[in-house]
């Protein structure tokens, strides 16, 4: 799927419109970055530092939580990328965005899906970043690849997604929005 067709499908600022949030909820956003590749538009991730007080180790997509000073949550998330991976901002064609998600752990995340057209070399910050890889997105399309399982916490058993690619495991909210993306995008 090019650019062109992405941005059709994407292009819903209308998710951009604040959510009521409920105590100790905050807002966050991330970047779904597609960058150039080998066979195609390829997805950026990132595996977070062991060194974090949470989520350590984890695979995620820069971003983080919306700040007082970031005019809305698709600059929250070009601040963040920029802060995590050296992303440079102005680079960046928003081709849209996908729903808001809920995360058991109080935030309340805009996936925000953006586009490079040429590739960019990106520097991980240690103390965040573990390190930066890539996935095609055609690998990500296939919506038979997100499995689902349950965890427990705090006594509420949770509902959560995932899948493997290569020796990344790929769970939780980043898994629930690639999969969101794939629904969006298979129609």
């Amino acid at each position: 799927m090019d650019t062109a067709s992405l941005k059709t499908y994407l292009l819903d600022h209308a998710s951009l419109a604040l959510p009521v949030l409920e105590a100790e909820q905050r807002l966050a956003a991330v970047l779904i970055l597609l960058t150039p590749g080998d066979d195609g538009p390829e997805l950026i991730f990132t595996k977070r530092s062991q060194e974090l007080a949470s989520h350590a180790g984890q695979i995620s997509f820069p971003g983080g939580t919306v700040e007082t000073t970031d005019k809305n949550p698709i600059h929250t998330a070009l601040r963040e990328s920029e802060e995590e991976i050296g992303l440079n901002p102005q680079n960046v064609e928003i081709l849209g965005t996908l729903d808001w998600h809920t995360l058991p752990t109080g935030f309340v995340v805009l996936p925000v899906i953006g586009h490079l057209d040429q590739k960019q070399d990106f520097v991980a910050a240690p103390e965040e970043v573990e390190e930066i890889f890539s996935i095609p997105l055609t690998a990500l399309l296939d919506t038979k690849l997100y499995k689902s399982d349950f965890i427990s916490r705090n006594g509420i058993k949770r509902r959560f997604y995932f899948f493997e690619f290569k020796e990344y495991y790929i769970w939780g909210a980043t898994a629930g929005m690639l999969r969101s993306l794939a629904l969006k995008l298979s129609g």
